[in-house]
Formats: structure tokens, C-alpha cells, sequence
């Protein structure tokens, strides 16, 4: 098989935590994969190595999850790697999960959950950015990030749904912010308008003190760029 990146990890984890029913997203607010279910949210960082940058990324995590795992390849000597077992105890002495993913020579995955963590309780919670990765997590409509990846551009709630609108004023015409927001069920959509970050949208008219607006160029340009996220 291909050297393993960890775009390759994400899909096996997701696919694994989904079965369990949990709710997964990649690339939340710099966590490669975030899983919840109701009042539980679980983190997973993704590397080809087992390093310390992995070790104190899943630290940093658990002051935002009830438990975090760190995803790697399964070793190539697999159970009798020679760092297996230090690999175990010292994710145990931390309380950090650890997952291998293993590919059988067709390149089907395969999850190991070799340790699974308790819910730890070992330091204060950050309680503002766990609601805001929260928050992040369940404003999104789908996984349209893929865990791991650095180069791709992230899809955050804001420009989804920003996309969203720019999306509705290209197929339905002209709106005005009140329309775009019953059609969408887009809560801020008149904010999302009125700021128009993007420059996705234009003023094309006004009906008493409602704007209407239309998408530009750069909307329609931004819509084919983003088009295999919609």
C-alpha cells in the first residue's frame, strides 16, 4: 500500500465512532476529529507517528473532552513492534485512548482500539472553548473537512452556511434577508448578509427597508470552488 498520510486515519475513525452513534467532524477548531453524543464529546488527533507532538496535543485536549485518543498506523511489525507495549503504558498513564489503524493488503481498514480511557477528570476543564468547539461541531451541517488534512482550505460553520445562502440566491433569484432565512433556516442569515465577509452578496434593490439581494461573481466563483462540499 501507499505510504499511510492522516487523511488515510480519518474515514476508518469516523466510520468507527458513527457505528457507536456518535455525531463526527473533522477540523473543529484545530481537533482533527470531534464525536458527540448527547453530553459527551470525544476528540481524536490523527498523526503517522506515534511522537510527542501527538502526546501533548491529546493532553492539550482533555481540558475540552471527557476522553481523547490519539489515532496512528498500526505498526509494520504490528503487535510485536518492538514500542508496542511503552506505546500502551504510557497512553494508560496519561489517560490518553489509543486507536491503530491497520490496512490488510487490499487497503481495507481496520480498527484497533487498544486503549480505551477514562473519562478524565485530572484537570479543569476550559470550559469557554469546549462550548466553542461545541458550538462549532454542531453548527455544521455535515463532515465537509477531512481530518488531518493541512493544505485544504477548512470549512467553518460560518462560511458553510455563508455558502449556503450565496448557493439559495443563485438557483432562487433575488431575496431578501427575511426569505433567505425561511428558505435556508439559517438564523443569522440577515447578519451573515449585511456583513457579507465574502463579498459574496450585492444589494441589487430595497422594498420599504428590506434589501434584496443577489450573489456576485466572487459568490458564483467561491459556489464551483466549494461546489463537491455542497
Amino acid at each position: 500500500m501507499r505510504k499511510i498520510s492522516e487523511s488515510n486515519l480519518y474515514e476508518p475513525v469516523r466510520d468507527y465512532l458513527s457505528s457507536l452513534g456518535y455525531d463526527v467532524k473533522a477540523e473543529v477548531r484545530g481537533c482533527d476529529v470531534t464525536a458527540v453524543k448527547g453530553d459527551e464529546l470525544i476528540v481524536v488527533e490523527l498523526k503517522t507517528g506515534f511522537t510527542m507532538e501527538l502526546i501533548y496535543q491529546g493532553l492539550e485536549r482533555q481540558r475540552i473532552a471527557e476522553s481523547v485518543y490519539l489515532a496512528v498506523p498500526l505498526p509494520k511489525r504490528g503487535y510485536m513492534a518492538p514500542r508496542y507495549h511503552d506505546m500502551l503504558r504510557l497512553c494508560r498513564k496519561l489517560e490518553l485512548g489509543l486507536i491503530f489503524v491497520g490496512f490488510t493488503s487490499e487497503g481495507k481498514p481496520q480498527i484497533d482500539v487498544a486503549v480505551n480511557p477514562e473519562i478524565f477528570k485530572g484537570i479543569r476543564k476550559d470550559k469557554r472553548e469546549r462550548l466553542a468547539v461545541l458550538t462549532e461541531h454542531n453548527g455544521r451541517t455535515g463532515s465537509l473537512n477531512t481530518g488531518g488534512v493541512t493544505r485544504r482550505k477548512i470549512m467553518t460553520v460560518y462560511k458553510e452556511q455563508a455558502l449556503r445562502i450565496a448557493k439559495l440566491l443563485r438557483d432562487a433569484g433575488e431575496q431578501t434577508a427575511a426569505e433567505v432565512r425561511a428558505e435556508t433556516g439559517i438564523e443569522k442569515a440577515a447578519v451573515i448578509l449585511g456583513r457579507n465577509y465574502y463579498k459574496w452578496y450585492a444589494v441589487t434593490a430595497k422594498i420599504g427597508k428590506n434589501n434584496i439581494y443577489a450573489v456576485t461573481e466572487a459568490g458564483l466563483k467561491a459556489l464551483k470552488e466549494y461546489e463537491d462540499l455542497l
